[in-house]
């Protein structure tokens, strides 16, 4: 089981399911994270190699996502930061990634 209860392992375990839910070649991979009352929802888009972008097949990702994204949540609640009610995740193909929050209330 992948390591969900830390920052660290939870940025790795969304980008490797991120990775592995494309099945053609792409360059960025943008997942939108919305959390309401304990509840995630998740859209997101691709873009591909060869341009264009295209819609991010969410219901591919396994379940462990949102779990992770769910404790990611808690986590940063429970300490010195506000709890955000939407972020987006973005990798790209080489590996890099960037996790923009929104502190906006819900």
């Amino acid at each position: 089981m992948a390591d969900i209860d830390s920052p660290e392992g939870i940025y790795r375990h969304v980008g490797q399911a991120l990775a592995d839910s494309v099945a053609e070649p792409w360059s960025e991979i943008r997942l939108n994270i919305d959390v309401v009352d304990g509840s995630v929802g998740l859209t997101g888009d691709y873009t591909k190699a060869a341009g264009g972008v295209a819609d991010l097949d969410v219901r591919k990702l396994d379940y462990s996502v949102s779990k992770a994204l769910r404790n990611l949540h808690r986590l940063m609640a429970s300490s010195a930061h506000e709890p955000w009610s939407k972020a987006v995740f973005s990798l790209t193909s080489d590996g890099a990634f960037d996790l923009k929050y929104d502190y906006a209330a819900a």
